[in-house]
């Protein structure tokens, strides 16, 4: 997984950028970087795409603790590479965004991208 290096975002701005390769045709799940201690996020730009393969059922969320809460699910249809969050998600210390392509094409390549500005300085 790709991850943008510290000094390319500014300090105020939460950004995680991972792009994996479905290496199985089971579910892949694709984890975010967890939100830093004593920090509040509110997630104002937040996708999943497969970059390969089209026709796949996605869902994005947020892990708290050992539990995943999915708040969007696309089901598979013509030319559908993603799903979009369209609505601000606050996340807080110690969770995460996480998305599943579900049953991938073996070695597709995908991208979740999960953004926004920190509310707590």
């Amino acid at each position: 997984m790709t991850k943008l290096n510290e000094k390319t975002k500014p300090k105020d701005i939460y950004l995680s950028v991972q792009n994996p390769k479905a290496l199985a045709a089971t579910d892949l799940e694709i984890l975010g970087d967890e939100i830093p201690e004593g920090k509040v996020v509110s997630i104002e730009t937040f996708f999943i795409i497969d970059q390969t393969t089209a026709n796949k059922t996605m869902k994005i969320g947020f892990r708290r603790g050992g539990t995943d809460y999915y708040v969007k699910r696309q089901a598979a249809g013509a030319s559908i590479y993603g799903v979009t969050m369209d609505r601000p998600l606050i996340l807080v210390e110690g969770e995460r965004p996480i998305a599943i392509v579900e049953s991938p094409t073996i070695n597709d390549v995908c991208l979740m991208v999960a953004r926004g500005p920190y509310l707590n300085k």
